[in-house]
């Protein structure tokens, strides 16, 4: 409650829309907390380069995710006019913003049947012209695991090598998924989910690609940092596939916030 009194600034109807002094609270902080940056402790942090890569939607994906924001924004005005959600309603809220998301990569996570987006046929564009280069490798991350199993479809269909990681994947089979993106020069691509996101080493790659991106600014971070380590020989890249008129980018905006506010707070950033 000191936070909220303290450092958020709302408008006249209550909404968030901006923290002040918040180099204070790095300074309340400085006797229990130790934050170390990777820039810090690496010096030889090799570049990186991070794009969005704005992508439209189809007509049905676009009609599926007006229907999901218009049961976010019925729940959402119930919240407001009775200042409170039960637990049904905020898990119905949640269930719509997570559908949202979903239909902005492919029709095909929510019902494993139809096939509309853009975003495969986007990416197998980036990795066309990454095949064309001798050696280059890509990681390929996406929160959904159907949404990897339509890459890993196309890749199949073009007989691209690569690993596939997923949450159904046993860790006792990990390390020969790893082993194998590691030194087979033929396996050129590795599809993680999130399960993936985190104790990887995939330096031998310097091309991300995100199919989506997460709430948490700190896992988008972990994803990148399988392949932005210590290790790595070449500049990385990495690019972000957002689908315009959706949910996604009022999550940048989002992400841009949360980032500010803990930069602000911990890193002596904007105050």
């Amino acid at each position: 409650h000191h936070f909220l009194e303290t450092h958020q600034i709302r408008d006249s109807l209550g909404k968030v829309v901006g923290n002040k002094e918040l180099n204070h609270i790095k300074t309340l902080l400085a006797d229990i907390v130790i934050r170390r940056t990777k820039k810090e402790v690496m010096a030889e942090l090799p570049g990186r380069t991070d794009k969005y890569l704005f992508v439209p939607l189809t007509k049905p994906q676009a009609d599926l995710h007006a229907e999901f924001l218009d049961r976010v924004a019925r729940l959402v005005n119930k919240w407001k006019r009775f200042g409170f959600l039960d637990e049904k309603d905020r898990l119905r809220l949640l269930k719509a913003l997570n559908c949202m998301r979903m239909v902005a990569d492919s029709t095909y996570i929510l019902d494993q049947e139809t096939r509309h987006d853009t975003k495969i046929t986007e990416l197998m564009s980036i990795l066309d012209k990454l095949f064309s280069t001798d050696g280059e490798k890509a990681v390929v991350f996406s929160q959904w695991e159907r949404m990897t199993r339509l890459a890993k479809a196309e890749l199949e269909s073009r007989q691209v090598g690569f690993a596939y990681l997923h949450g159904g994947v046993p860790s006792r089979d990990r390390k020969a998924l790893l082993d194998n993106f590691h030194q087979d020069p033929s396996c050129r691509v590795f599809l993680s989910t999130d399960a993936g996101g985190v104790g990887l080493n995939l330096q031998c790659a310097s091309l991300m690609v995100n199919l989506d991106i997460p709430w948490n600014p700190a896992v988008l971070e972990q994803r990148i940092g399988r392949i932005h380590r210590h290790g790595q020989k070449h500049n990385v890249n990495v690019i972000n596939l957002i689908s315009r008129n959706s949910i996604e980018e009022r999550l940048l905006e989002v992400l841009k916030f949360k980032q500010s506010l803990l930069a602000g707070a911990l890193d002596g950033g904007e105050d």
